[in-house]
């Protein structure tokens, strides 16, 4: 596939590189958005941008070293290495979860109107991420005798046969996921409710198509599991809230 945009001595950039900044970009202008949509307040954000931006890398980064314990205690310099973006999406979950619950609250601020925002805001990026995966040959499937399989000739992936293009798969479902939820948080006074319902329609999502996965993983599912599963108390919870509104 496209995998290599440009590549000058050391410095190569892939095309996942470029969707990732994309993404983050993509991902800012929607934010400032909703954050105008739910009426609540830019500084907040301005403020934090250092917190919001490093922190949950840091927590990303910490599980992909726990993830791939066996490959950080062979070589662990490797850990420092960040520019081989192992960053784990699970960790960076948890981590802004928390962070965006103790900074809301210490400046009492509407957790719920924030965690809204912030799960919005990441789905037009995580479409442009899903796309950089399938370019550059990461997060495969399996082979398939479908119409739309593709053949790969990377060598990162095992397979010289066609195979399900998931990567394909999760960038449609999420832009499918985004669409819907734009006109849900639009109906809904209840703040939490779009966010919540968005992070549970994603897990259950990615939970099912870790099935074709080439390399399925136990711990993958269970993690979307335990999400979709937090997603669901929090919407149950932001549907029976009481509102000043």
């Amino acid at each position: 596939m496209y995998d290599i945009l440009l590549q000058y001595g050391p410095i190569t950039i892939t095309t996942l590189n470029l969707l990732m900044v994309i993404a983050f970009l993509v991902g800012v202008i929607f934010l400032v958005r909703f954050i105008q949509l739910k009426k609540i307040k830019l500084s907040f954000f301005v403020n934090n941008f250092i917190y919001f931006t490093i922190l949950p890398l840091i927590g990303g980064r910490l599980f992909y070293i726990f993830e791939h314990f066996f490959i950080f205690k062979e070589h662990p310099l490797r850990i420092f290495a960040i520019w081989d973006f192992g960053f784990s999406v699970f960790g960076i979950f948890y981590t802004a979860i928390l962070l965006l619950y103790f900074l809301t609250k210490r400046r009492k601020e509407d957790f719920w109107g924030w965690f809204d925002v912030f799960t919005l805001s990441a789905l037009p990026g995580l479409f442009f991420i899903h796309i950089g995966h399938f370019f550059n040959g990461t997060h495969y499937g399996n082979p398939t005798n479908l119409p739309w399989g593709i053949a790969f000739d990377t060598f990162n992936i095992p397979f010289t046969t066609p195979i399900h293009p998931v990567q394909l798969y999760s960038a449609v479902i999420t832009f499918i996921i985004f669409g819907f939820a734009m006109k849900f948080v639009k109906r809904t006074h209840l703040t939490g409710m779009a966010g919540a319902l968005t992070v549970m329609l994603y897990s259950i999502s990615a939970f099912g198509i870790d099935f074709l996965h080439g390399a399925p993983s136990t711990y993958s599912k269970a993690n979307y599991l335990i999400i979709a599963a937090l997603a669901f108390i929090f919407y149950i919870h932001c549907s029976h809230k009481k509102h000043l509104e």
